[in-house]
C-alpha cells in the first residue's frame, strides 16, 4: 500500500536552523523549534525525586500560600500537606504498601488530591478509574489490579455498588463531593444517599479517624508508577496506562520556559476529568508543584465551565475547542470579566482558522489580551506533546514541541523518518513517556518503537507533519481511511478539511460504509447556527469538491445534522453514525439542481 503518498505537502526547510547549523531536513535532527528556547535553561532541578517530594520542596517556604481552592473555598499549601499527612497514615492503617494499588472512582476534590499525593508516600499506585466505563469494563480492570481498597465518591457510588462483589475489592471507603467545600454551598450540594451499612463500607470519617503509626515515606525509585489514567476502549478493551513520578515531573519542567512565566499563585483553572492524564498532571499535579493556585471543578460540563471562568476569572485553563465555542455563544453579549486569562489552551479537536479568529475576539472582548493557544497530546505520552505561545505561533497548527520532546513523521511502512512538510505517522520522543500498558506487554511493545539510535519512540496514531520551522500539524487518526482497489489509502479527514472550508460548516464527519460490496461515503454536517438558505450551502458544497477532490474522494451521500452524537466518553459515536441512514441526501442529486 502507498501509505503516504497521498496528499503530501512540502514546505522549503531554511538555509540555517536555530544556532545556525546546517539544515538536514529532518526534524529529528535539526530540531527547529529550539530557536524557540534560546537562553531558556532553567535551574530546576525535579529528578531524583518523586512527585509529593516537589510540591513539597517547591511551596515548604509558602505554606500559607492558597494551593487550592474548592467552590471558593480557599485552601492553603499548609493544609494540604497536613490533609496529605493524615490520609497516608489512614491508608496505612487501611493495609497499603508499597506497590499496592488503590482504585479511586472519583472526580476532582481536594480529597482526591490529598489521597494521590499520599499514595505517592508510600509507594503505591492511585489507579483512576472512568466512571464513564461499562460494568463490564469496571470488573475487568479491578481484576487486573488485584486491588483490595475501592474509594469511591458518594455521588458515584451507587454506578459501582453492585459491581464491586465480582471484583477483588475487600474495602470501599466513601468520599464526600462536600467534604471540604465552605457552608453554603455544602447544603446545596445536598445530602448523598448513604451506602447500605456493611463491614466492608466505611465513611471517610470513619477512614480519615483510623490512624497508623507515622512511618518514613518511600525512597525515591526511578522509573516508580505513581498514578494509572486508562485508555477509552472505543477500539477494544480499554488499557491501563502507567505513569511514573519521572514521567510526571517531567511533564512538570515543559512548564519551566519563560514562555510561560506564570507566576505563585497564579490560578489554574482544572476542568478535564482527573481520570485523563490531562486532568491529573497537567491541570493539578504540574500547578501544585509548580506553586500556582488550583482550582478543582468536579463536575464536566460546558456550563460548569462557563461558571468557573467568571467566577474565578483564571490565569491559566485548558479545555476543548468545544468547551470554549460553548462560553464564547453564552457570553457573547454579557460582561465577563476574563482580564486574568493569559493561557486560554484548547486541546483534543482541530482549531479552524475563523474558530481562532473568533475566540481571539471575543478574548479581548472581555478584557483578555491573550492569544488564543492550541496543545496538542496524549495520555500516554503524559499528557503535552506541542504547544504554542504568545510569542511562537501558526494558525492551523498543534504548536511546536515541549522542551526535551521531539515530534517528527515517519513513513509506517519503511519506519524512515519523513522530511519537512511530508506527511506520516506523528511519532513522539518524550521524557513524559508512560511506562507501559498494565499487564499488556503486546500493546506496550506495538505502542513503542526504538530507532536505530536507541530511542524509543511513542507511535501516536495519528497522520501528520513537522515544517521547516518547528511547527506540528495533526491532520487525523491513521485509522481513518478507506483503501482504494488500486492500494492508495484516502484519508477521510482530507475529504473533511474540504468540506469544512465552506464558512457555513460547523461540524463534519466522513463516515466509509459498505454498500453492495462498495465503499460509499456519507458525510455528517452540522451548519452554523445562523445558516438559512441550506440548499444554497449544499450547492456550494457541491461545486467546491468538484472543483477540488477527484471523484473517489467525494461523498455519496449527505446527511444533515442538528449535532454530532457523542459517546459516553466524550468523543464522538462514530458507531451512531455509522449505524445512522436516515434521510440521506444523495450527492449527485445535489448537481443536478444546479
Amino acid at each position: 500500500m502507498n501509505d503516504m503518498k497521498e496528499q503530501r505537502e512540502t514546505v522549503e526547510a531554511p538555509k540555517k536552523i536555530g544556532g545556525g547549523t546546517e539544515h538536514t531536513g529532518y526534524p529529528s535532527i535539526d530540531k527547529p523549534w529550539l530557536k524557540y528556547y534560546q537562553g531558556q535553561e532553567s535551574n530546576a532541578n525535579l529528578e531524583g525525586n518523586s512527585v509529593y517530594t516537589n510540591i513539597y520542596n517547591n511551596n515548604q517556604t509558602n505554606l500559607d500560600d492558597v494551593a487550592i481552592i474548592y467552590y471558593g473555598r480557599k485552601i492553603t499549601f499548609r493544609e494540604i500537606f497536613e490533609q496529605i499527612e493524615k490520609t497516608k497514615n489512614a491508608l496505612v492503617a487501611q493495609g497499603i504498601k508499597y506497590n499496592d494499588k488503590v482504585i479511586l472512582y472519583v472526580s476532582a476534590t481536594p480529597e482526591t488530591v490529598y489521597t494521590i499525593l499520599a499514595l505517592c508516600r508510600i509507594g503505591a499506585v492511585a489507579d483512576m478509574l472512568n466512571p464513564l466505563f461499562t460494568d463490564e469494563q469496571c470488573i475487568a480492570r479491578i481484576n487486573e489490579t488485584e486491588s483490595e481498597l475501592l474509594i469511591a465518591l458518594d455521588k458515584l457510588y451507587g454506578k459501582i455498588e453492585n459491581v464491586i462483589p465480582k471484583t477483588s475489592i475487600k474495602r470501599t471507603v466513601i468520599m464526600p463531593v462536600n467534604q471540604s467545600m465552605p457552608t453554603l454551598p455544602r447544603l446545596f450540594a445536598g445530602i448523598s444517599k448513604k451506602p447500605k451499612r456493611r463491614d466492608c463500607v466505611i465513611t471517610w470519617a470513619e477512614f480519615i479517624n483510623t490512624q497508623a503509626t507515622p512511618s518514613a515515606d518511600a525512597p525515591y525509585e526511578k522509573d516508580h508508577a505513581l498514578v494509572m489514567v486508562y485508555s477509552t476502549g472505543t477500539t477494544g478493551a480499554s488499557k491501563g496506562i502507567v505513569l511514573t513520578n519521572d514521567g510526571i515531573n517531567a511533564t512538570t519542567r515543559h512548564y519551566i520556559n519563560p514562555d510561560f512565566p506564570l507566576l505563585r499563585g497564579d490560578k489554574f483553572l482544572q476542568v478535564v476529568p482527573v481520570w485523563f492524564s490531562t486532568g491529573i498532571v497537567l491541570s493539578v499535579l504540574m500547578p501544585l508543584c509548580l506553586s500556582k493556585t488550583v482550582i478543582l471543578e468536579p463536575a464536566f460540563s460546558g456550563e460548569n465551565f462557563a461558571r468557573d471562568l467568571k467566577r474565578y476569572n483564571p490565569d491559566i485553563t485548558l479545555n476543548s475547542v468545544s468547551g470554549w465555542l460553548y462560553v464564547a455563544k453564552k457570553y457573547e453579549h454579557k460582561k465577563v470579566n476574563l482580564s486574568n486569562m493569559r493561557y486560554p489552551f484548547s486541546g483534543g479537536e482541530k482549531t479552524l482558522p475563523r474558530v481562532e479568529a473568533a475566540m481571539n475576539k471575543f478574548l479581548k472582548e472581555h478584557g483578555s489580551d491573550a492569544r488564543f493557544l492550541t496543545a496538542y497530546g496524549m495520555c500516554e505520552l503524559g499528557s503535552t506533546i506541542t504547544t504554542d505561545s504568545y510569542n511562537h505561533h501558526k494558525c492551523g497548527a498543534a504548536g511546536y514541541p515541549m522542551t526535551d520532546v521531539i515530534v517528527s513523521a515517519f513513513n509506517m511502512e519503511t519506519n524512515k523518518e519523513c522530511k519537512y512538510g511530508e506527511r506520516g505517522e506523528l511519532r513522539v520522543y518524550s521524557p513524559a513517556r508512560m511506562k507501559e500498558y498494565f499487564k499488556n506487554p503486546r500493546a506496550t511493545e506495538e505502542f513503542f518503537w526504538t530507532d536505530d539510535v536507541g530511542r524509543t519512540w511513542g507511535c501516536t496514531g495519528d497522520i501528520g507533519y513537522v515544517d521547516s520551522d518547528g511547527f506540528v500539524y495533526v491532520c487525523g487518526r491513521v485509522k481513518d481511511h478507506f483503501i482504494r482497489e488500486n492500494g492508495d489509502i484516502v484519508y477521510l479527514f482530507d475529504i473533511e478539511d474540504k468540506i469544512l472550508e465552506e464558512e457555513t460548516v460547523s461540524q463534519c464527519k466522513v463516515i466509509d460504509i459498505h454498500e453492495s460490496d462498495k465503499i460509499k461515503l456519507i458525510a455528517h454536517i452540522v451548519f452554523n447556527d445562523d445558516t438559512e438558505n441550506i440548499d444554497a450551502c449544499l450547492s456550494a458544497i457541491y461545486r467546491h469538491l468538484s472543483e477540488t477532490l477527484p471523484d473517489y474522494m467525494r461523498p455519496d451521500y449527505i446527511k444533515i445534522r442538528e449535532s454530532m452524537p457523542v459517546s459516553r466518553n466524550g468523543k464522538r459515536n462514530l458507531r451512531a453514525l455509522r449505524e445512522d441512514r436516515d434521510d440521506l441526501i444523495i450527492y449527485e442529486e445535489i448537481g443536478k439542481r444546479n
